[in-house]
């Protein structure tokens, strides 16, 4: 029968209902980590850490490419998509893919990492090495081993650890009194290309949504969304069944192999995006994709390649008014002006004014015809033309600060175009 000082705090809580038929439940058994995965106890001068380890081979397939797809890159060209030469320099069969698991999501000095994930090519395979906290206490230990084994790798890929898995590590590290392995080491973080390639086109960019969009990765029922390990892990210490713990090294075992992939797609598609050349992996690039490589090469003073990659974005995004062909109407015309080539501009110019609605985008438009007419066909009386009609969708706009100031500016531009035709 239930033990009466259980059943008193069940109603002190307000279960009252059934108190009486309820019965004191089983324990569940509990199984150790090492009885549920392959792995081994690393020794150290602080005792001992538990390492899962496996092994894969370089054709093993995680989503739509081989984990060998990453080693056929170029360092330069991934020094380029991170915007960080020293990776030029890396042998890139001697970096380590970083993931942790954490007792919190929000990081801080009280956060610890009880699972700290590394991958890495070695003897032609990619070994998966994931150092297990069985209990805090197996802390130093664990800290011991990583000192010995970071510095043996040249830099380090991660999505989004220079924000949150570095510090987290750097912070043990330091509350051990020992000097962070991981200063000064060459990163690259794959959240950021992932974002500027994809922000676009999808509504997240988080790593789950981009393995099911974009890579071809579908975990397994074993995975456990992110948000719930925290609490997973606490249940085992008080436990000790390490059942949910296997679901946890699933997790960033997934984690770890998809970065190995998302490296290789995004340095695949930054790099030689085009059609037809086999750089794309298995996916072709979308409208969104071709439009933000576009804004990338741009702002790298690329403008060849943003024009390429606006024309093919152009070319795959049909649908009038959209907006994103809006976006990709834009900023070709723009890029086109800055280069001199307003005849060519001034085609897309006009599209964009005959499919915006008559919102900036469309008011923008008018106005740029204006000027090409006003100061590069000289034909005044066109431009005024295309003053009054922005200054018609204008008015047309919610009354406010906007309106007015936008209003003011196209008035004092058509008197101007006015009396300049009255001068003639």
């Amino acid at each position: 029968m239930m033990r009466e000082d259980l059943r008193r705090r069940l109603r002190e809580l307000g279960v009252v209902k059934g108190v009486r038929e309820l019965r004191t439940l089983e324990p569940r058994p509990s199984t150790a980590i090492e009885d549920l995965v392959s792995g081994r106890f690393h020794t150290t001068s602080h005792g001992q850490c538990f390492v899962a380890e496996e092994t894969y081979p370089l054709d093993h397939t995680h989503g739509d490419l081989p984990l060998s797809s990453f080693l056929e890159l170029s360092p330069q060209a991934v020094a380029h998509m991170e915007q960080d030469a020293r990776v030029a320099d890396v042998d890139l069969g001697n970096v380590c893919f970083l993931d942790t698991e954490t007792t919190g999501l929000s990081g801080g000095t009280g956060t610890m990492a009880f699972i700290i994930g590394l991958g890495f090519f070695e003897e032609g395979g990619f070994r998966l090495q994931q150092y297990f906290l069985r209990d805090p206490g197996d802390e130093p230990a664990m800290v011991e081993a990583l000192m010995d084994h970071f510095p043996t790798f040249e830099a380090l890929i991660s999505f989004n650890g220079r924000a949150f898995d570095v510090p987290i590590i750097e912070n043990r590290f330091i509350l051990a009194r020992v000097v962070p392995p991981l200063q000064g080491k060459v990163h690259v973080d794959l959240l950021h290309p992932a974002r500027r390639l994809w922000r676009y086109a999808l509504s997240s960019c988080a790593l789950t949504s981009l393995e099911r969009e974009v890579l071809g990765v579908h975990r397994q029922q074993a995975d456990v969304p992110s948000g719930v390990i925290p609490f997973l892990y606490r249940n085992y210490l008080r436990t000790g069944d390490a059942r949910d713990m296997e679901r946890v090294l699933y997790h960033n075992k997934v984690d770890i192999l998809s970065m190995v992939t998302l490296a290789a797609r995004l340095c695949r598609a930054y790099v030689d995006p085009w059609p037809g050349q086999g750089s794309g992996g298995g996916r072709q690039l979308g409208p969104a994709e071709f439009y933000a490589l576009g804004r990338w090469y741009a702002d790298e003073g690329r403008g060849g390649e943003a024009e390429r990659a606006y024309r093919s974005a152009l070319r795959r995004c049909p649908r009038p008014g959209s907006p994103l062909r809006t976006r990709i109407l834009r900023e070709l015309a723009y890029l086109l002006k800055r280069d001199g080539r307003r005849g060519e501009a001034f085609t897309f110019w006009q599209q964009l004014s005959l499919e915006s609605s008559p919102d900036t985008a469309g008011v923008l438009a008018h106005v740029e015809l204006a000027k090409y007419f006003e100061w590069h066909v000289e034909d005044l009386t066109r431009a005024a033309e295309w003053t009054r009609a922005a200054l018609e969708l204008v008015e047309a706009w919610s009354a406010g600060k906007r309106r007015d100031d936008t209003v003011a500016d196209l008035r004092h531009r058509l008197s101007r175009l006015e009396r300049k035709l009255g001068d003639e």
